[in-house]
């Protein structure tokens, strides 16, 4: 079943062949038995100006599509293309209007409009090959890198280097161009006093042999836009040129075997060309669709990607801002009661207070830390945002954890007030009571849970002026989570600030750096758990809650403690 949908999928070799040359092949054979009895449609000089004259027109358009689709993709295929049906409307111009001022000369037109036709032919088959071959391998979008006139001199060696060949390029473009330009334009004026060799065959099935050189070159092109893979472009102006070209062999074919001029071939064959012309036109316009769209989108995609640098370019200013604020505040007293310490052990006559020395000491270890966590913060978010945020993997008991952890920070807890203090309950959704004495297991990184139950303890006792903080542990009735609640009974999170809390340099307080809940949202995420926050329903106070998968839901007093496992370094941010 895979083979069959890779078979006939949009980009395959097979569906693009039954779909641009088999089926369109099919439709015009009817246009070739039709075209085999000459009597069918004989039409009058007029006619044969009127239909060649749309031809003309729309070969015009045409030209005029494919140079307009330069000038905007800077694609030289389509410049190429675009000069080739230029010069061979031009042609087609000049063969119409002279047929028709001289069409009282019959034997003059008998081989006027075969040789003029076949050089307008060949001419268009002839570049339409080169194109191929030589100008359709670069996107439009290295086009625009390569040749865009806005682009910056080139300095080095590999940039000069690139220049010279595109400078090669286009004068091979204008070589071919000249070259196949003289020879088509001097063939079509030599048609006026010459006659080429067996140009007409009356006693032949194929009366017009030299439709067959353009039928070759034709045939060349649509052999070679396979060969080098462009149904698998994208841009649906080469799906119309495989029909143009299917349609142009069927052209060829069908003039091949015009009998006399305006029979039933000679008219059947301009009407194709002129099919053939519409198509691509149809082509080029779907095409224009389709930049037109990916435009918009990419314009989308340019307004969104500078909407993010410009809220990168706030943080980065913001980051600047509070570091700047936040590093010089311990960074002040350190340096003041060092300065203070130092000058007192210098001068041999004054006398060191040693209570006054170790309360000066302890403002230094205080403000010390404050730099030790400001650093560790801002070197959390470089791994975050860099995603090598390493976790040290164990199994390990969640419970004994946070006691641990409450117990760590109410010892060394800067606010020591005896109106605020911490209130533990372990809860399970299956029983109607708590269990303080219950074990849970999960697997994770010891140090990193702390941190960001430390970072939630340190937020919720910054907000508490009076009153408790409730650090709530809830087992799931699935056994699957466990679900921490830490609840202050400060003033809540303002709703502007609610949507942003768990960004960096978001804070509640006009104090810190707004790194700590952007730090433990990665952590807990990492965790494959959720981290969320709200404001109490009695108005009092906020809570933020994170979740963590429990890999054992309890474990008896016998159980032995797990024993952790070696550092893993999984990248989980």
């Amino acid at each position: 079943m895979k083979n069959l949908d890779h078979i006939f999928s949009q980009d395959s070799l097979l569906s693009s062949l039954i779909k641009l040359v088999v089926f369109p092949c099919l439709l015009l054979t009817l246009f070739l038995a039709i075209s085999l009895d000459p009597t069918l449609w004989v039409s009058s000089e007029i006619h044969h100006f009127y239909i060649e004259l749309i031809a003309v027109i729309l070969g015009s358009a045409l030209s005029f599509y494919y140079i307009l689709r330069y000038r905007v993709l800077r694609d030289r295929f389509s410049l190429f293309v675009g000069i080739g049906f230029f010069i061979s409307v031009s042609i087609d111009l000049f063969h119409v209007v002279v047929s028709f001022a001289l069409i009282e000369n019959i034997s003059f037109i008998k081989y006027f409009i075969p040789q003029t036709w076949f050089a307008g032919r060949f001419f268009l088959g002839a570049m339409l090959l080169i194109a191929i071959l030589k100008y359709s391998s670069v996107s439009p979008r290295e086009e625009i890198e390569q040749l865009s006139d806005v682009r910056a001199p080139s300095y080095t060696r590999e940039e000069e280097n690139e220049q010279k060949a595109i400078t090669e390029k286009k004068d091979g473009m204008i070589f071919y161009i000249s070259i196949l330009g003289i020879i088509a334009i001097v063939t079509a004026v030599s048609s006026l006093f010459l006659v080429y060799p067996s140009s007409v065959l009356d006693d032949y099935s194929v009366h017009r042999p030299y439709e067959i050189p353009p039928l070759i070159l034709f045939c060349l092109v649509l052999f070679f836009f396979y060969k080098k893979k462009l149904y698998q472009k994208k841009d649906v102006v080469y799906k119309g040129l495989a029909l143009y070209l299917v349609i142009d062999i069927f052209t060829q074919v069908v003039m091949a075997f015009s009998a006399m001029s305006f029979d039933t071939a000679h008219n059947m064959a301009h009407v194709l060309k002129d099919v053939g012309y519409f198509v691509n036109i149809i082509a080029l316009i779907m095409s224009s669709m389709q930049y037109s769209a990916y435009l918009k989108k990419a314009n989308s995609l340019i307004k969104e990607n500078l909407k993010k640098l410009q809220e990168n370019e706030k943080l980065k200013d913001d980051f600047i801002n509070i570091a700047a604020h936040e590093l010089r505040t311990p960074i002040q007293p350190i340096l003041g009661l060092s300065d203070l310490i130092n000058h007192s052990l210098q001068n041999d006559t004054s006398e060191i207070d040693k209570s006054e020395l170790k309360s000066d000491m302890k403002v230094i270890y205080r403000n010390a830390k404050k730099l030790q966590k400001l650093t560790n913060d801002i070197l959390d978010v470089s791994r975050i945002d860099s995603h090598i945020l390493n976790l040290n993997t164990s199994r390990f008991d969640f419970v004994e954890l946070i006691k641990n952890t409450i117990e760590d920070f109410t010892t060394n807890s800067e606010k020591k007030e005896e109106n605020v203090y911490i209130d533990f309950d372990l809860r399970d959704e299956t029983k109607s009571k708590e269990v303080l004495d219950q074990s849970i297991l999960i697997e994770g990184d010891k140090t990193r849970i702390s941190q960001v139950l430390l970072n939630l303890l340190n937020n919720a006792r910054k907000f508490t002026e009076e009153g408790k903080i409730t650090v709530t542990v809830l087992i799931k009735k699935d056994a699957k989570e466990v679900i921490v609640s830490i609840s202050d009974s400060g003033k809540g999170i303002n709703s502007e600030v609610m949507n942003h809390l768990f960004e960096k340099f978001i804070s509640r307080s006009d104090s810190g750096t707004g790194l700590g809940l952007y730090i433990s949202k990665n952590i807990i995420e990492a965790h494959r758990g959720k981290i969320w926050a709200s404001n109490n329903q009695n108005g009092i106070g906020s809570t933020f809650s994170f979740s963590i998968p429990v890999e054992t839901r309890s474990m008896t007093e016998s159980e032995p403690k797990p024993e952790p496992k070696p550092n893993a370094g999984i990248n989980r941010a």
